[in-house]
């Protein structure tokens, strides 16, 4: 039996020169993946939030 897949959505993109080695000190013992998943969703929820709010 496989297992699920919670994640079943792929991304690849170019960054900035110097942007694997932030993440790699802000991320300690977390999976890279897991990390910049993390960031993803956080940024995602910002930006909705701020959307909903009317001005």
């Amino acid at each position: 039996m496989t297992k699920p897949k919670i994640f079943d959505e792929a991304f690849h993109f170019r960054a900035r020169g110097g942007t694997k080695a932030r993440l790699d000190a802000l991320r300690g013992d977390m999976r890279q993946g897991d990390f910049v998943r993390l960031l993803l969703e956080e940024a995602l929820e910002r930006r909705e939030k701020k959307a909903r709010r009317p001005e």
